[in-house]
């Protein structure tokens, strides 16, 4: 009778064994199946980066979530920014907003990743005539994502009306007078005024310009960002600056009483684009991302927001009818004509640097 409970007892004991052996097998398992699911479903990063509120915010929101990725957003206040710290390796961007003489120079150091048309289908949507510009001639690098213009602005309560570029050099305007702090852009309005060519590689040019803007600088208020510029319009700090058209409205949405123009002598046209760099870690979601952000119907939520003309087709249509009929979001073919795009300077983007510095530093 002893032997027969001993026998119980050890079969008892093997069978709570065996199932308990059978349990920890099966939570490993489902263990490692959570796991496996957990890293499945990790969100992919994309590192975009983009001037301060140069976008709607929720057209980001509505990519992130149909596309199950998280969008790492960061701001720069010039081209320059990015450019440096991509050449150091400080940083590895999946995406770039670039101007477009900066889309020219990438392109020339072997900085940009060619795109892709079958992964970005609306480039197709880009109208014909912001194709093939002169700083992307064969439309492999970059996708327009706004056209922007530099003209003045001015608050017509305190200033009397504008028509040149030479007004930002005029005696009677003295210490009212405020400057974009890029090196580019306001070298390029200097050769302007000057009556040269913006793009001139011609160190006699380079040094005119420099000369002009020292003589200017008595007349000069501050140099600033873009956001400042716009800013001080709002608060009527300044009466007189030079600014991006999309920012004047921004500017006259606040005070009615700021007026842009385009100068006599012509603006300054602006492409900013997006491109992939070559160090993109994640090229294929960056695609995805600029085909999303290039249907008609964000463009124009986007180009609402930051107030800049659209080069997608169809999205005019869909824009705010204070924008789509604005001829500074729009300008006619005259003014645009009559305009400039800026170019890479080549190995003369360190000589009109080093200007610019000159000139600062005096």
């Amino acid at each position: 009778m002893k032997r027969i409970k001993n026998l119980l007892v050890l079969l008892l004991f093997l069978v709570a064994t065996v199932s308990f052996t059978a349990c920890a097998k099966t939570e490993k398992k489902e263990e490692k199946k959570e796991e496996k699911t957990e890293q499945n479903t990790e969100k992919k990063v994309l590192n975009v980066t983009n001037t301060d509120l140069f976008i709607d915010p929720e057209t980001i929101k509505e990519f992130e979530k149909e596309f199950n990725c998280k969008v790492n957003y960061t701001f720069f206040e010039e081209n320059e920014e990015y450019y440096t710290k991509l050449k150091s390796g400080a940083e590895k961007y999946d995406v770039i907003v670039a101007s477009d003489y900066m889309v020219d120079t990438m392109i020339k150091e072997g900085m940009l990743e060619k795109l892709d048309k079958s992964k970005i289908p609306n480039m197709e949507k880009v109208k014909k005539e912001y194709r093939n510009l002169v700083f992307d001639p064969t439309f492999e690098y970059s996708v327009p994502y706004t056209i922007g213009n530099i003209g003045i602005a001015y608050d017509k309560s305190k200033q009397e009306k504008v028509d040149s570029w030479a007004d930002l050099w005029s005696e009677k305007n003295k210490g009212e007078v405020v400057m974009l702090d890029g090196s580019r852009f306001t070298m390029a309005i200097a050769m302007i005024k000057e009556g040269i060519d913006p793009n001139s590689t011609k160190v006699e040019d380079i040094e005119k310009a420099k000369n002009s803007l020292i003589a200017q600088k008595k007349i000069v208020k501050n140099y600033v960002g873009d956001d400042q510029a716009k800013d001080n319009l709002i608060s009527g700090d300044s009466k007189l600056t030079c600014i991006w058209g999309g920012e004047a409205l921004l500017a006259k949405d606040e005070n009615k009483n700021v007026e842009f123009v385009f100068p006599k002598e012509g603006a300054i046209f602006i492409f900013d684009n997006w491109v992939i760099p070559k160090v993109s870690e994640n090229k294929e979601l960056a695609a995805k991302f600029i085909d999303f952000m290039s249907r008609p119907e964000i463009s124009a939520r986007n180009c609402n927001v930051v107030k800049y003309g659209s080069p997608i087709e169809g999205a005019r249509e869909l824009m705010d009818d204070s924008l789509k009929n604005s001829d500074i979001v729009f300008p006619s073919k005259e003014v645009f004509e009559k305009g400039f795009i800026l170019k890479d300077l080549g190995e003369s983007n360190e000589k009109l640097q080093d200007a610019w510095t000159e000139m600062k530093a005096k």
